[in-house]
């Protein structure tokens, strides 16, 4: 297991409607240190100083792993690290979200990494409640709407902020009050020491979280997850190192997987409102481990797809000799759907001036289904005509690797880091097949290089970084 990695955070606060950070916290496992907004002109100075800190020889490829970066840090980190360095940024970003930012400096002629990630796509939960799940110091006490209050200084000191500032979901008034008397005419409440405690508190919480996992899936898989920046590339290659054995999957892209994916629309949902009699017992269900439970029963696509025209269900229109049974893979069919049916069972897409819609018709249509899903639906009598489609093989690829997660998940204690992780990756690994191998490029460049760029490539989105730079999006080919 690596040692190489470190944890960072920000506390921001709203003025007059403007986000602005004024502490950054930075723990290595060892000691914390904080930079704090009252010490400099301005926040990017503040937010430059934390970076510099970490622009050293020894944290040459450290992960810095930022709770929730994507979403939130990397605003206002992006247009730092455009400022502190010459050499290319370019992060690998998917549904706008950042998997990894690799910001190359030098010192001297040499040159140094470190990767950027957001510790959130690999544990997919708030940092209180994965204290809990890994058993570690939680989360301090701090009120974070009396930092929005304009009039409040930042290096106030005085009586502890009123209750109404705490965030009450978390905090009941008997905890408030013993926060408070903890506190004395001569021991007097500072903005500065308890932001900077509970900044150091959520990097020290996240360090020892990630730790606490990374030793839990070396002990289970031989596996360093540092090597991996999110929850889906983690449970993929626990996957293929230690349950893929012999099967072979094949790489699907280009026309074959945009062929495919017509297959794809997502599952069905109904919502239901019951409106008993008083006094009617009403009964609620819930599916445990659906995603998994078809993984281990179900047989899956794998070996090379051979593509195929025409019907080919029956050889001969004489013999009458049913092949569907025996084929497997995604086909292209003309479908007549019983019109008196409540409950449609098959969806397909629709172009709407609204945007793409998911719809489950009636009448007659044309879509992509995978063969196992039209065996279903002629039980219900729906009529098929194929048209064209792959064949595929058929394997149970999955079943070993939810046995092993979902025995470990049922012999776990609910609040028990075993119980979280076979929980995530039971429920991460099947999405993992299903996406889309066109991926967008992301770099950061100077508005004239944008304008070059834009006569090479599909440019698709530009963050205007206010510094004369910016991050571009775009497709590496021409079309």
């Amino acid at each position: 297991m690596s040692k190489r990695f470190v944890t960072m955070d920000l506390e921001t606060r709203k003025i007059n409607g403007i986000m602005t950070p004024y502490c950054a916290s930075i723990y290595e496992g060892r000691k914390a240190i904080s930079f704090y907004l009252a010490d400099f002109k301005i926040a990017d100075e503040m937010l430059k100083a934390s970076i510099k800190y970490l622009m050293l020889p020894k944290y040459h490829n450290h992960k810095v792993y930022i709770h929730n970066f994507s979403f939130f840090d990397a605003i206002f980190l992006i247009r730092i690290f455009s400022e502190l360095t010459d050499m290319p940024i370019k992060p690998i970003m998917r549904d706008g979200r950042i998997i990894d930012l690799k910001f190359t400096f030098n010192i001297g002629k040499t040159n140094f990494v470190l990767f950027f990630r957001d510790s959130y796509l690999l544990l997919p939960s708030s940092l209180a409640k994965l204290a809990i799940n890994f058993n570690v110091e939680n989360k301090g006490i701090f009120p974070y709407a009396f930092v929005n209050e304009i009039e409040v200084p930042l290096d106030y000191k005085g009586s502890v902020p009123d209750y109404k500032f705490f965030n009450k979901k978390n905090l009941s008034i008997e905890e408030y009050n013993n926060y408070k008397n903890a506190f004395t005419f001569t021991n007097k409440w500072s903005l500065r020491g308890e932001t900077i405690k509970y900044c150091e508190q959520d990097c020290k919480t996240l360090y020892q979280i990630i730790h606490s996992f990374q030793k839990k899936i070396f002990l289970l898989f031989r596996l360093d997850v540092l090597k991996y920046p999110t929850l889906s590339s983690l449970a993929f290659a626990i996957f293929r190192y230690k349950f893929l054995k012999d099967s072979k999957i094949p790489i699907i892209e280009g026309d074959i997987f945009n062929q495919l994916k017509e297959g794809y629309t997502g599952g069905a949902v109904d919502v239901y409102k019951p409106f008993p009699e008083k006094g009617t017992k009403v009964y609620r269900y819930d599916v445990n481990s659906l995603y998994p439970s078809v993984m281990k029963s179900f047989n899956m696509p794998v070996g090379n797809p051979t593509y195929f025209e025409g019907d080919i269900s029956l050889i001969g229109p004489e013999s009458g000799y049913n092949l569907l049974p025996k084929l497997y893979g995604f086909f292209e069919v003309e479908v007549e759907g019983p019109k008196s049916m409540k409950i449609p069972l098959l969806q397909t897409r629709l172009k709407t001036k609204y945007g793409n819609r998911t719809v489950a018709p009636l009448g007659r249509w044309r879509g992509t289904y995978l063969s196992e899903e039209i065996f279903n639906a002629l039980k219900y009598g729906y009529k098929f005509k194929i048209l064209r489609g792959y064949l595929f093989e058929g394997a149970n690829i999955f079943s070993e690797y939810v046995d092993f997660l979902y025995q470990l998940k049922v012999n776990s204690s609910s609040q028990s880091p075993d119980y979280i992780i076979s929980k995530l990756l039971l429920n991460t690994l099947y999405g993992r097949f299903g996406m889309n191998p066109h991926m967008e490029s992301h770099v950061i460049i100077t508005n004239e290089e944008t304008l070059k760029l834009n006569t090479q490539r599909v440019i698709t989105n530009v963050i205007d970084l206010k510094n004369g730079k910016e991050l571009v999006s775009f497709f590496d080919d021409h079309e």
